[in-house]
């Protein structure tokens, strides 16, 4: 079968959850149980729709064509998880079987085109000129944020500055940063799932391919229990210029928290990672996400030199 009927094949199969989450104003899609759909709509907030269609085999289905697509195992007894990325960039987790009371987990996190303005993300031209200095000088940068609150949105926003000669290296497991514009810029996929059967390498792998490639800025994805290694090696490697987004409640949760917390979670160990990262990182900016869904900056803290140059008021 050719490439271009797979991929007929797959939209097909996929027409019954792309009916829901195709409009340009989808934030993300949720299913947490069979023939019913959970959108969360821009502007608009959450609301729950009747899917008859789309119940327990036909997600099944669904799982089972995506990981043929992918290269990656799916199966409902043995291989009940699914972590992938739809075409059009959407990120697609899933999980079936004993693990979930009522059947399923669905959640798509779409990739519609759409970039804030800096004013609706909370920052004036103060910030905004202080976060684009910090990115052409080349600072240490870490976005923190509680999940789908536009982490990866505001760093693609603040990459906009750099030339586009630069030599940016990305580095995901899902694809989520705009570097194309870079014509000396590549963007380095890790296996997500370790399987092994993809082809794909591992963060080991990619960092050190990484470091024989003579990277300009490093741009690391979400940092995970699967990353947090590479990402610190990458941190002490020398190069400036080093951005990633992490899941923090905080700046301070950012630095003193979270790094430890997915070392500790991956088995391993790693003593003074605090004092490390405050060595090393510059700025440290938060985004949070209102219930309607906009998102605004709200802390900017420098670990060096333990200075706020924003701070959220909670009292407000």
């Amino acid at each position: 079968m050719s490439i271009q009927s797979n991929e007929a094949l797959l939209h097909r199969v996929l027409e019954p959850l792309s009916a829901f989450y195709s409009g340009l104003d989808t934030i993300e899609l949720r299913m947490v149980k069979s023939g019913q759909v959970i959108t969360d709509l821009r502007g608009k907030g959450k609301m729950a729709v009747l899917a008859p269609e789309l119940n327990l085999a036909e997600i099944e289905t669904i799982c089972t064509a995506l990981a043929t697509r992918h290269g990656i195992k799916f199966d409902s007894d043995s291989h009940p998880k699914l972590s992938c990325v739809l075409p059009g960039g959407h990120r697609f987790e899933c999980l079936v079987g004993a693990s979930v009371q009522s059947g399923v987990s669905l959640a798509i996190r779409c990739k519609h085109p759409f970039t804030p303005t800096w004013e609706e993300v909370g920052a004036d031209k103060h910030i905004k000129n202080y976060l684009l200095s910090a990115v052409r000088t080349e600072k240490n940068i870490i976005v923190s944020g509680a999940t789908n609150t536009g982490k990866t949105t505001l760093l693609n926003m603040m990459i906009e500055t750099l030339p586009d000669d630069q030599r940016v290296i990305a580095v995901e497991d899902t694809p989520e940063l705009y570097i194309e514009r870079f014509w000396d810029g590549v963007g380095l996929l890790a296996e997500r799932e370790a399987s092994g059967a993809s082809g794909m390498l591992d963060w080991r792998q990619l960092y050190d391919h990484l470091m024989r490639v003579t990277p300009d800025h490093i741009l690391f994805g979400e940092i995970s229990t699967q990353n947090a290694f590479a990402a610190l090696a990458a941190l002490n490697s020398g190069v400036t210029g080093f951005m990633c987004t992490i899941h923090a409640e905080s700046p301070y949760q950012a630095i003193h928290r979270k790094f430890d917390q997915n070392i500790a979670w991956a088995g391993e160990t790693m003593p003074r990672v605090p004092e490390f990262l405050s060595e090393l990182v510059d700025v440290v900016v938060q985004i949070r996400r209102n219930k309607d869904g906009w998102r605004q900056i709200t802390d900017i803290y420098e670990p060096r030199t333990d200075n706020y140059v924003l701070k959220y008021d909670k009292a407000v």
